[in-house]
């Protein structure tokens, strides 16, 4: 209780008391936002929680979709020559083959996104 209480200070002659961590919020909130960004959140914990967590097929799933998305833009205007040159069903299994090569090669290139992932989050402020 000491820790947290008393919630507001209160004064008794020349001494203040007040919960020890509330005395020091400030300084110890640095420091907790610290703590957690190194140790805890930190940007290889976040990544490798999104590739092989318990809701990783959710991710996946939707790399899919937005590589395929990525593919068909990338095509662009090319497109009813690729599917003419191609076939369609061919030019479906070649999207396809693009989103699982992209899955397949994230988790060994996600390492070079670390740093800038973390500037970019900013979370210790």
């Amino acid at each position: 209780k000491v820790i947290f209480r008393p919630l507001e200070p209160h004064k008794f002659g020349p001494i203040t008391i007040h919960g020890i961590f509330l005395k020091r919020q400030n300084e110890v909130s640095e420091t907790f936002a610290r703590v957690n960004c190194v140790e805890i959140l930190h940007t290889k914990a976040i990544w490798e929680t999104i590739l092989n967590g318990p809701l990783s097929s959710n991710f996946y799933a939707m790399l899919r979709a937005h590589s395929i998305v990525f593919t068909e833009k990338l095509v662009g205007g090319m497109k009813p020559f690729a599917v003419t040159a191609m076939g369609s069903h061919r030019f479906a299994e070649m999207k396809e083959e693009i989103a699982k090569k992209i899955a397949a090669n994230l988790p060994s290139i996600m390492p070079y996104s670390y740093q800038y992932t973390t500037e970019a989050l900013d979370m210790e402020n």
